[in-house]
C-alpha cells in the first residue's frame, strides 16, 4: 500500500563499495551532477549518504532496502508488497501506523513503495525533527513486529484494495499479464500482486524468513538529504543505527533464463469493459557496453513529446490510434521498452502495429538525421538536468544507481555517454535488437 503523501523535498542514496572502511567519510562533488554528497558505512554494513542542501529549512530521510520482487521465491508472489505494508504495522517502540501519526503530527510528510529491485521507505519533514525520523527508522529496522494478527489485517486490506482496482480499471489486468509474456522468466516478469491468491497463501513463515534475510541494515541504504549539519547528522545516524545488527548476505537475484523464440509472440485477450488495443514490447539481453546510451535516446526519438515518431505518427498522422504512451523498464540487467495503444476496433489496432514496425524499420535503413537527433538530445538532457534539480529528483536518481549497483563514476558519465550515441551507433542497436524474435504483442478487446 503506498502512503499517501507528497513529497517536496527528497533524498539521496547511493551504494558504497565494500572496499571502503566502515565510518571513511568520502566528499564527492562529481562533475555532471548539480549536487555533492558524502558516504560512509557502518560497521553493520549499512550504506549511509548525506547530502546537504540549506536552501529550505527542511530534511528527508529514507531508507531502501533491496528487497523487491526479484527476491521472492517461486510461488511467493505479493511477498514483497506485503512487507513494505508490515512495516507500518508497529515495532517494539511504535504501535501499528503510529509512524505515520508522528510523522504527520510535526507537519512532515511520507511515502513507500516497491519495485522488482527494492523497497523504499522516506520522509520529509522540518530539519530540526531529523532525530524523530532517524528513530522510528531504526526502531522499525530493529525490531519490526510481525504477528500473526498484522498479517492477516495487512493481507486482507491489501488483497481487497487490489480486487476493488482489478474491477475498475479494465486494462490492469492486461499490464500484469504482458509483463509475463515479455519477461518470460518468471522471476523477473511476475507482477507485485497479481490476483492476490498466491498472496493469501503466503505462510507466517515465509514472512519472517523474507524480512529476516532482506530487512537488515547489510542489504539496505540510509540517505539524508537537505538542512544538515553533517558532524551533528553523523552522530545521530551513529546512536539510531550503529547497534543493529547485521543479516547474513543476501542472496543475488539469478540473470534471467529467457527462452529464445523463433518469431514474435502475439497474444489475444478479452477484458470486461473499455477500448480495444494492445501492448507492444521488445526485451534487450545482455545489454552490451554503451547500448544502454542508445536505447535511452531511441526511447525519445520514438516516444517522448509530442513530436516523437510514434505520437506523430498514430495520433496526427495516421489517426489509427485514440492514445499511445510508452517508457523504458529496466530490471537490473534487462530492459525493455514498450508501447501501449488504444484504438477503436481490430482494424485500427493492426494499422497501428504496422506503423510502429514501420518506423523501426525506417530506423534500420535510414540513419536518423542530425536535426532530429539533436532535438532528442536536447529534450534528454533538459528532462535530465530538470529532474536532478530537486532533492526528490535527485533521490530517485540515487536511489536507482544503488539498486541497480552502477558505480559513482558511471553516474558522472551517464548524461555525456547519452548524449555522444552517434546515428551509426542508433542504426546498428536497432538492427540488432528489434527483431520478431525479441518483439512481444498483446491485443485486448471488451467481451
Amino acid at each position: 500500500m503506498q502512503k499517501a503523501a507528497r513529497i517536496f523535498i527528497a533524498l539521496a542514496v547511493l551504494a558504497v563499495p565494500a572496499s571502503r572502511a566502515a565510518g571513511q567519510l568520502d566528499t564527492v562533488t562529481p562533475a555532471s551532477l548539480p549536487f555533492s554528497f558524502q558516504e560512509y558505512r557502518l560497521r553493520n554494513g549499512l550504506r549511509v549518504v548525506l547530502s546537504a542542501d540549506d536552501r529550505l529549512p527542511l530534511v528527508t530521510v529514507a531508507v531502501g532496502y533491496s528487497a523487491g520482487t526479484l527476491r521472492e521465491r517461486p510461488g511467493q508472489e505479493g511477498l514483497a508488497f506485503l512487507l513494505e505494508n508490515l512495516m507500518f504495522q508497529g515495532s517494539e517502540n511504535i504501535s501499528p501506523l503510529q509512524h505515520i501519526a508522528f510523522i504527520q503530527k510535526v507537519g512532515g510528510e511520507l511515502n513507500a513503495t516497491t519495485t522488482a529491485d527494492k523497497a523504499l521507505f522516506y520522509e520529509t519533514l522540518p530539519s530540526n525533527q531529523l532525530a524523530l525520523a532517524l528513530w522510528l527508522e531504526s526502531d522499525r529496522m530493529k525490531s519490526l513486529a510481525i504477528t500473526p494478527a498484522a498479517i492477516l489485517r495487512t493481507r486482507s486490506e491489501l488483497v481487497s484494495e487490489h480486487r476493488a482496482r482489478l474491477r475498475s480499471d479494465p486494462y490492469l489486468s492486461t499490464f500484469a499479464l504482458f509483463d509475463t509474456l515479455l519477461f518470460p522468466d518468471d522471476l523477473y516478469g511476475h507482477p507485485l500482486i497479481g490476483d492476490g491468491l498466491r498472496m493469501d497463501g503466503l505462510t507466517e513463515t515465509e514472512i519472517l524468513e523474507f524480512h529476516r534475510t532482506y530487512y537488515v541494515p547489510n542489504n539496505a541504504v540510509l540517505c539524508i538529504a537537505g538542512n544538515i549539519d553533517t558532524a551533528r547528522t553523523r552522530e545521530l545516524v551513529a546512536r539510531y543505527f550503529d547497534s543493529i545488527p547485521p543479516g547474513l548476505d543476501s542472496p543475488i537475484p539469478p540473470r534471467p533464463a529467457f527462452k529464445r523464440e523463433n518469431d514474435a509472440v502475439v497474444r489475444d485477450v478479452r477484458i470486461p469493459a473499455g477500448s480495444a488495443g494492445f501492448h507492444m514490447g521488445f526485451r534487450f539481453f545482455p545489454l552490451q557496453r554503451g547500448e544502454a546510451d542508445c536505447l535511452r535516446i531511441l526511447e525519445y526519438i520514438l516516444l517522448e513529446g509530442e513530436t516523437s515518431r510514434l505520437r506523430s505518427r498514430l495520433l496526427k498522422r495516421d489517426l489509427t490510434a485514440r492514445y499511445l504512451t510508452g517508457a523504458l523498464d529496466e530490471r537490473l540487467s534487462v530492459a525493455t521498452l514498450k508501447v501501449f495503444c488504444l484504438a477503436t476496433n481490430a482494424v485500427m489496432i493492426a494499422r497501428s502495429e504496422k506503423a510502429i514496425l514501420s518506423e523501426i524499420d525506417r530506423l534500420k535503413t535510414n540513419a536518423v538525421s542530425p536535426e532530429e537527433l539533436g532535438r532528442a538530445r536536447r529534450r534528454y538532457k533538459g528532462d535530465h538536468l530538470e529532474r536532478l534539480s530537486t532533492n526528490l529528483g535527485r533521490a530517485r536518481y540515487l536511489v536507482d544507481a544503488w539498486s541497480s549497483g552502477k558505480s559513482l563514476a558511471a553516474l558522472d558519465g551517464e548524461l555525456n555517454g547519452v548524449l555522444g550515441v552517434t546515428p551509426q551507433a542508433l542504426t546498428s542497436f536497432v538492427s540488432r535488437y528489434f527483431i520478431p524474435q525479441n518483439r512481444v504483442v498483446l491485443r485486448f478487446a471488451p467481451q
